[in-house]
Parts: C-alpha cells; sequence; structure tokens
C-alpha cells in the first residue's frame, strides 16, 4: 500500500517532505495510489497527515515547515500563528529568543507557512509541485534586533509575519562566552515590552528597559521594526532604536508623522540626582503637552513622542555604565551649586513632526500642521578646578498651522460649497529659551546668571462664506535676566554651613535655584520666575 512519511517535528511538515511507496507494491497499486495522491486536496492532505500533532492553521489549511525541530521557539510559533493581531503572532516570541542564549548559542533558523492554494502532490516523492518562497525578511511585519558585545560578537535575531506565514532567525557571528549568553537573555523581558508596545493598537514605545544592557558585558543595541496598520496596505509604523557607549537614539514613523529623540550619554558630569532628573522630566514633558494643546498635534503620535523622550532620558548614568570620557577626563567636578544651576539631563536634541493636511478642498494651500523641537547643550570648561566654567542652553521651536469652527459648539465640516467656508485658520510660532552662565575664578564663583526669553505669534484669519473678513496677528514677548551669584556665593566663599538646620535650609535655597532654570515657552502658564521682570 501508499503511505506518506510520518512528519517527526513539533507539529508540522518540514519543507522537502516526501511520499514514500512500499517496495512490495505492484507497479500497478503504486500508479493507483500516486494519482490518488496528486489529486489530495489541501483539506484532504491534512486528514491524511492526522499522525501529527499540528499540521494545519485554525481553518484546517496545511502548514509547511522550514525545519523539522522539537524547540520552545518552534512551539511558540505554533501556539501563536492562528492569532488574528500581529500583537498575538508575536507574543512571547520575541523573550523566546532571547532566552535560548541561557542553553544554546547556536543559529536557528525556522518558518511556518499556509500551503498555497491549490497546493497538491505531484507524485512519486514530492510533496509538493511548488515549495513557498522564503518568507525571512519579506514579511509584512517585520522585528530585529542586532547587538554587539564587548568582545566583538554580533548576534542578530529577525522576525516576520504575514498573514500566511511567520518566520524567526537567529545569526552569531564571533565567539559568545557565557557572561555574554547570560546578558543577551538578561534582555529577553526588555526585547519583548518593546514588541508588545509597537504591535499594540495605537502603537505604544516601551524602550526603557532595553536602555538598561549591561555595558561592561554589551557594545550596543539596535533595535528595528516596520509593523502593518489598519487601514489600508500603505499605512505601516517603523521604529529605529539604537544605544551604544556615546549616544541613544530613536526614530519612529508612520502616517500621522515622524519623532525622533538623540540623548548624548558620553558627557554627564552635568547628571542630576535621580530626584532633579525626575523634575527636569517632568518639566520637559509639560512644555510638550502645552505645545501640542496650543498647536492641535496629533494625539497619538505626541503620545510616542512623549515615550521616546521619556525612555530615552531614563536610566542614564546607571550603575553599570562605565564613565566614557567627557567632562570628567578633564578632571572638573561639579559642586551642588553648579547642578543646581543645571536642569540635571544629558544633553539631547528631539523633534516631532506632524504629517501636513489639506482638509479645505477650497484653500489647499491652509495646511494642518505641527512641528516641535526641543534641545539642550551643556559646556564644562577651564583649565582646572578653580578656573572653570559651565554654560547650558535650553531652547524649544513651535510651528503649527490648523482650522477651527468661527462659533463655538458647531462642527467644522469644509467641502467646496460656501455654506461651509465659515472657519477660522490659525499659524502658530513661538520660540523659546533659557541659557545659564557660571564661572570661577581662583575657586571664587565671579557668574551665575540666567537669561529666559519666549516669544508667541498668533495668526488668526477668519473666513465667512469663503470670504475673508479677518486677519490679525497677535505677538507676544517676554525676557527674564537673573543674577544668581548672591544666591549660591556666601557657602562658595568660605562661610561653610555647620548645622544640620543651616545644611537642610541651604539645600532648600538650592532646589528653589534649580526651579527657575528650567525652560518656560509659556511664561504666563508658568508660577515662577516671569513674574519678577518682564518686557512687552
Amino acid at each position: 500500500m501508499t503511505t506518506i512519511s510520518p512528519v517527526g517535528a513539533a507539529n508540522a511538515i518540514p519543507n522537502g517532505a516526501s511520499v514514500s511507496t512500499n517496495r512490495a507494491d505492484t507497479p500497478a497499486s503504486q500508479a493507483a495510489a500516486a494519482d490518488a495522491l496528486v489529486n489530495l486536496s489541501p483539506a484532504s492532505l491534512a486528514a491524511a497527515l492526522q499522525g501529527t500533532q499540528r499540521v494545519t492553521d485554525s481553518t484546517g489549511t496545511p502548514l509547511v515547515w522550514e525545519n523539522k525541530l522539537r524547540d520552545p521557539i518552534t512551539s511558540v510559533i505554533e501556539r501563536n500563528y492562528s492569532a488574528q493581531s500581529t500583537a498575538g503572532r508575536f507574543r512571547g516570541l520575541g523573550a523566546a529568543l532571547l532566552e535560548r542564549f541561557k542553553s544554546d548559542g547556536a543559529d536557528l533558523s525556522q518558518a511556518a507557512q499556509q500551503l498555497p492554494a491549490g497546493t497538491h502532490v505531484a507524485g512519486y516523492g514530492a510533496l509538493f509541485s511548488t515549495q513557498p518562497s522564503s518568507l525571512h525578511g519579506r514579511g509584512d511585519n517585520q522585528i530585529s534586533l542586532s547587538i554587539t558585545t564587548k568582545s566583538g560578537a554580533q548576534v542578530k535575531l529577525t522576525m516576520d509575519s504575514q498573514d500566511d506565514g511567520m518566520a524567526v532567525d537567529i545569526k552569531t557571528s564571533g565567539t559568545l562566552s557565557e557572561a555574554d549568553r547570560g546578558a543577551l537573555a538578561g534582555l529577553s523581558a526588555a526585547f519583548q515590552d518593546a514588541i508588545d508596545g509597537m504591535t499594540q493598537e495605537p502603537p505604544k514605545l516601551n524602550l526603557g528597559g532595553l536602555t538598561k544592557f549591561d555595558r561592561t558585558l554589551l557594545a550596543s543595541v539596535d533595535l528595528h521594526a516596520a509593523v502593518k496598520l489598519p487601514g489600508g496596505p500603505d499605512q505601516t509604523q517603523t521604529l529605529d532604536f539604537r544605544a551604544d557607549g556615546a549616544q541613544r537614539k530613536v526614530s519612529v514613523s508612520g502616517p500621522s508623522g515622524t519623532a525622533q529623540v538623540s540623548v548624548d550619554v558620553v558627557k554627564l558630569a552635568g547628571l542630576g540626582s535621580t530626584e532633579q532628573q525626575a523634575k527636569a522630566l517632568s518639566s520637559y514633558l509639560k512644555q510638550v503637552d502645552q505645545a501640542a494643546t496650543r498647536g492641535r498635534g496629533d494625539a497619538g503620535l505626541v503620545a510616542m513622542f512623549k515615550d521616546a523622550f521619556t525612555s530615552m532620558n531614563s536610566n542614564v548614568g546607571a550603575a553599570n555604565q562605565p564613565a566614557v570620557g567627557g567632562y570628567k577626563s578633564t578632571q572638573l567636578t561639579l559642586a551642588d551649586e553648579d547642578h543646581a544651576m543645571l536642569t540635571g539631563l544629558a544633553d539631547f536634541s528631539a523633534s516631532i513632526t506632524q504629517a501636513a493636511k489639506s482638509s479645505n478642498p477650497l484653500r489647499t494651500g491652509e495646511l494642518d500642521r505641527f512641528s516641535y523641537q526641543l534641545s539642550q547643550s551643556t559646556d564644562i570648561g577651564g583649565r582646572n578646578q578653580g578656573e572653570r566654567s559651565i554654560g547650558q542652553q535650553q531652547k524649544s521651536e513651535l510651528s503649527a498651522g490648523f482650522h477651527a469652527p468661527s462659533k463655538s459648539g458647531t462642527q467644522l465640516r469644509l467641502d467646496l460649497t460656501q455654506e461651509s467656508q465659515n472657519y477660522d485658520y490659525y499659524q502658530i510660532d513661538d520660540a523659546a529659551s533659557s541659557k545659564v552662565d557660571m564661572a570661577y575664578h581662583d575657586g571664587l564663583l565671579t557668574k551665575a546668571t540666567l537669561n529666559q526669553e519666549a516669544s508667541q505669534s498668533t495668526r488668526l484669519m477668519r473666513y465667512e462664506f469663503g470670504r475673508l473678513i479677518s486677519d490679525k496677528t497677535t505677538p507676544g514677548k517676554q525676557s527674564l535676566q537673573r543674577d544668581l551669584v548672591a544666591a549660591l556665593a556666601p557657602d562658595l566663599k568660605g562661610e561653610r554651613y555647620k548645622s544640620a538646620e543651616e545644611i537642610y535650609q541651604h539645600k532648600q535655597e538650592l532646589k528653589a535655584v534649580n526651579d527657575l532654570v528650567f525652560l518656560q515657552a509659556y511664561p504666563e502658564q508658568a508660577d515662577s520666575p516671569w513674574s519678577v521682570k518682564q518686557d512687552a
């Protein structure tokens, strides 16, 4: 009789499996059996292979597997294959790939795909007349993680998924020590968190865990993701993240726009305490929220930008991160009074640009748009400790345009009719800066200034039945200058605080000074320090 050889794989039909015949069969019986197999439908083929644990997807369509394996990764693919969402397909898969390094550092490749429609057995040894094409690097949803160890070994993990298949791949170049493999496995939860965030709806950036990699063993971590969004074939959200000994950088791009954050992790002499960093982060995020409200920024894009900004500015200067060059090489150290004049965060640049849209068919030049940039740069120098100088500048810029109903309580419906052309069109242009300068001579503080500026410009164009009835620009500008030597100098001139009460009071004064230095793009919404001096 004619038989189909058993599939000794993890619930799978391995690529290249064959139909075998019993040598005792007569030529006539062999020919009859072959003809029967040639006509097997995908469903009939699945029924013929009932000796295996799992050879079909949720619809009963047979699957073809790349390799005959029984391992945890194949089991995860098997478990997830029938999931309808991208999040379900990748659930636990990234963690499984990295956890494999706990016991095995060898390369691995596995894929599972549905049989093409109309697949049939071609007779005498070939299970498929046409094998499915390789899915590696070709999926609608792609995620890859590349890691370089301090010893120079490189590890790359890739995952692909689309409607009719899934694929994973692990490749390693170089030798991995047991400690290296432990460091890789230690990122399993962080990698899975990043995957889960990117594949949820709407996408979210969960990158904080990947910034905590062991810098004594790993040199760099790179993550790339391209995830197909519901709503159309071209709706894809991409993510690129890199962290190494010099910087952390993330960029995201999708239908709603782009965002990027880059943080310098080399020059860390100005890094503040955990408490100060948290305060600075909160202050910057408040500026982002205010800009998004004023410029009508896309909520989803702004949320991802804030996730990125928080992740890139968290866990900087961790205990397992050795100092790399930067200010420490000059043998300059900062006093508490110096730190009080700084934000406490590492230097960064960040931007968010919303995809511009033309929502008024009668005036296509009036774009709904939103663009926001934020940055911080620090300069610490001097010949020696007693002659050191410190400077830090924070900047922000907002440019936006949007349509709004002329009357509150009404809805905006712009079309080709004059009746729809009753609306306001706003154009926003804002800028702000905060600049600190400090200088020492013979160990004494001689300069400690704070200069802050903020400007706002609002142009409002009002239309009635398509006719421009008003075009008004409202400018605003505020500036502030502070000399803070007197607030800091007593302690620095040798009048050291001795009692616990004096020490506590001085720390409170330093906190109050630190509250003043943060960027304030909208002083009318701030508690201080703008009430001290303002220019119209």
